[in-house]
């Protein structure tokens, strides 16, 4: 009989008394669904010694085939402190399908006790936004037919701009619903645009309510482009519109939910190769697009010129979805998820040319998920692992990613311990004679590990160990490995990609998109280790190194066709049961 149906085969209770090495585990809570992941919290008690696990199996209702998931990632409350959040396991389940309901089961082992529990739930992802289900067609051609539109809104409304230019500033004190949000549609950004006309301190459209559409017309010339100016709002969407010429794109205000930011083009003022080395960070809060709250998602948009592309900007936030996303150039961070707490998620996109392409700035327990992403052309650290303030960083799991960068391969710089992290099976690739270390962890390392990662060139390594007294310096990877890290790992061997893309001479030299496919004879091909719902389709015998499986179609970076979304669109690689993806 199959694991996931012997529910509760074997549930042991104990004395409070006995409990502090012993699990016990609390109910399961859901976090905000996306329309494509599913965010679980269980609460513990017990498990000092921290060497219980969950794991945990999903198959959409109805269907026969389960599905290994990522098992749930151990939060440990003391390393965020004075962030307070409960003792918990949490996990995410990744590549769902929009509006659709999903069984789930965790299965909770610990020897001390000992502890084997069942525990079945269910979960439903959330519906892409939709159009009104009682529309009222509302068609203007002017910007003050436009503003007499906006003030007089009503949920269902669908206000269509006609092509051309709408000069000024617009505002809509109005709110959609759920069933019937207000949509306001133009007929394509290169045909309908408002235009802020040079505005040098304004929001070129404002938007107070919820359940607010904005679809299919450009916003240019102008500080701010759009602003969602009502915290708390929920349900905005923002699609397919193109925002140029201005110093701010897209932001909201606190405690916002579930909004949906995708298949946008934001062309900021910003050149490249400026960074924030060369003024101290005075554009730091340029930002491209900012979400503050929980449930938002930021897919498939282009980006470039601006100080932060993407962030996340919500102390706390949780169940956050950040994937698909081209950024061409970025003067500070591509992708921002500092102060997140929990299911936080940056998957499959594509950076180019940016000083320190991720953030986690810090993360306040996890798990935030950095999967799969191609960055290229990093001036200075590749995932920014650094506390801020009182706050340290706690709970960052980077998987089956691919840098390249001129200076070192991997970079942290600060004195701010990271701590209950892994790095696995990710690419670090560097230039052939480093002008530093290879490796440079200077951040002092709490229960981090790193393991079947591939570094490119040889050469000096440092991490700093705290629990082996601080600084390690090896000359070489032998030396890494024989000193007990990366056992797994591999120095690689060149080409390391199939099309001889190596890393640029400075960081200047600005990088085009481009996908970094392994070449056939490299020693990265078939080395990963495999983690079920992240790397589970793969052609060899085993997964690849780095965010591209060889033999697997790429992803799709920035906006997506027409016609395509989450209900229809593939990551990549489909997972099938006839071969590796399924583990039931």
């Amino acid at each position: 009989m199959p694991l996931w149906i012997r529910l509760c085969a074997a549930t042991w209770f104990l004395p409070a008394a006995w409990a502090q090495d012993a699990l016990l585990p609390g109910t399961p809570e859901l976090d905000r669904p996306t329309p494509s992941a599913i965010g679980i919290r269980l609460p513990v008690r017990g498990d000092d010694n921290y060497n219980a696990t969950v794991s945990a199996w999903y198959r959409a209702a109805g269907s026969e085939d389960w599905w290994e998931a990522h098992p749930l990632f151990r939060v440990r409350p003391e390393t965020v402190l004075p962030w307070t959040i409960e003792p918990q396991f949490a996990g995410s389940i990744f590549d769902l399908r929009p509006g659709t309901r999903y069984d789930v089961v965790l299965r909770i082992q610990d020897p001390d006790g000992p502890i084997d529990e069942y525990v079945a739930l269910t979960a439903r992802t959330r519906h892409l936004p939709r159009d009104p289900a009682e529309p009222n067609e509302r068609p203007v051609t002017t910007s003050e037919e436009l503003r007499a539109a906006l003030r007089s809104a009503r949920p269902g409304d669908v206000i269509t701009l006609g092509a051309g230019i709408y000069p000024g500033q617009f505002v809509l004190n109005a709110s959609g619903t759920e069933d019937n949000p207000i949509v306001i549609r133009g007929a394509g950004a290169e045909q309908t645009a408002l235009d802020g006309e040079g505005c040098t301190s304004c929001n070129i459209l404002e938007v107070y309510g919820s359940f607010v559409h904005l679809e299919r017309f450009a916003i240019r010339n102008g500080l701010r482009a759009l602003r969602f100016q009502t915290a708390g709002a929920r349900g905005n969407a923002a699609r397919r519109l193109r925002i140029e010429d201005t110093r701010l794109g897209m932001a909201g205000r606190a405690g916002q939910l579930d909004f949906y930011i995708a298949d946008n083009i934001l062309e900021g003022r910003l050149e490249w190769p400026r960074t924030y080395r060369d003024d101290n960070g005075a554009h730091a809060n340029d930002d491209g697009i900012q979400v503050l709250g929980h449930g938002h998602v930021v897919a498939h948009n282009r980006i470039s010129g601006f100080g932060d592309a993407i962030k996340t900007e919500f102390n706390g936030a949780r169940s956050v979805d950040i994937y698909g996303n081209e950024i061409l150039f970025s003067y500070d961070n591509g992708i921002e998820l500092d102060y997140g707490e929990g299911n936080v998620r940056c998957l499959r996109n594509r950076i180019l040319n940016t000083y320190s392409p991720i953030s986690v700035q810090p993360v306040l327990g996890g798990p935030a998920y950095v999967l799969r992403n191609v960055v290229l052309n990093v001036v200075d650290e590749q995932v920014k692992f650094h506390g801020s303030g009182r706050y340290v960083l706690s709970g960052v799991l980077v998987y089956n990613n691919t840098f390249v960068s001129p200076a070192s391969a991997l970079l942290v710089q600060t004195p701010a311990p990271s701590s209950n992290f892994a790095l696995l099976n990710n690419l670090f690739v560097g230039p052939a004679s480093p002008p530093r270390r290879v490796v440079n962890w200077d951040a002092p390392i709490v229960h981090g590990r790193f393991d079947y990662n591939g570094y490119f060139p040889d050469g000096a390594f440092t991490f700093n160990l705290r629990e082996r007294g601080g600084y390690q310096n090896f000359a070489s990877f032998a030396a890494v490995q024989a000193g007990g890290l990366e056992t797994n790992g591999v120095l690689l061997s060149t080409p390391v990609f199939e099309s001889g893309l190596e890393a640029p001479p400075s960081y200047t030299v600005r990088l085009d998109p481009r996908d970094p496919v392994l070449d056939a004879a490299s020693n990265a091909v078939d080395r990963a280790v495999l983690l079920p719902n992240v790397n589970e389709a793969y052609t060899g015998t085993a997964p690849d190194l780095g965010a591209l499986e060889r033999g697997c179609a790429a992803p799709v970076y920035g906006p997506r066709p027409e016609g395509v979304d989450e209900s229809n669109q593939s990551p990549g690689c489909e997972p099938a049961a006839s071969e590796a993806g399924a583990r039931r």
